[in-house]
């Protein structure tokens, strides 16, 4: 039944058993794994780390909770308020996956979001994203010169940029397109 799929949040680095968890009680589950290759002395070493740190989708009854909980490695159980739009989702990702097993996650940016470019030439400039590009692998951040009342458009990355955070609301902060000019 579509309505029993849950998210399962675990504790750090306990997906996999979190998952194994899940196959023994005999429950529907998906660990969506990545390849990732690094280098340890001159050896190149391939292994699956999941996708999405820290979660498990899965199908969960209510009388099967409390003994998937007692085994330690799920923190918190996460209701599906459309567990059909996250099956599609998912269908989604086996297909990316399917197509690039080295697939990263990035969170989402929108236009009129104050972010940072994190590496590359431009590192440590900040702006205003004022345009997502149509593969949306490439944005347009606006770099204001406040006391000169002007500002220069640059086109970068989507992948070097990474979102400012209010520290007083502990919200991402937003700006309107009247500010941006």
């Amino acid at each position: 039944m579509f309505s029993d799929w849950k998210v399962l949040y675990t504790k750090p680095r306990a997906e996999k058993t979190a998952a194994l968890d899940c196959r023994a009680l005999g429950l529907d589950h998906y660990l969506p794994l990545r390849s990732a290759t690094r280098v340890y002395q001159r050896r190149k070493v391939t292994f699956l780390t999941p996708l999405f740190p820290g979660y498990i989708f899965v199908e969960l009854p209510d009388d099967m909770r409390g003994e998937l909980l007692s085994r330690g490695h799920v923190v918190r159980i996460i209701h599906v308020l459309r567990p059909i739009r996250m099956l599609r989702q998912i269908a989604m990702v086996r297909k990316a996956l399917k197509v690039d097993p080295e697939v990263q996650a990035v969170d989402p940016i929108t236009e009129g979001e104050i972010v940072r470019v994190g590496s590359g030439p431009m590192m440590g400039c900040e702006g205003v994203v004022t345009k997502i590009g149509r593969k949306k692998d490439k944005v347009v951040l606006t770099i204001s010169v406040d006391i000169v009342g002007k500002a220069i458009p640059v086109q970068i990355e989507r992948g070097l940029i990474e979102r400012l955070i209010d520290n007083k609301t502990k919200t991402y902060r937003r700006v309107s397109s009247s500010e941006t000019q």
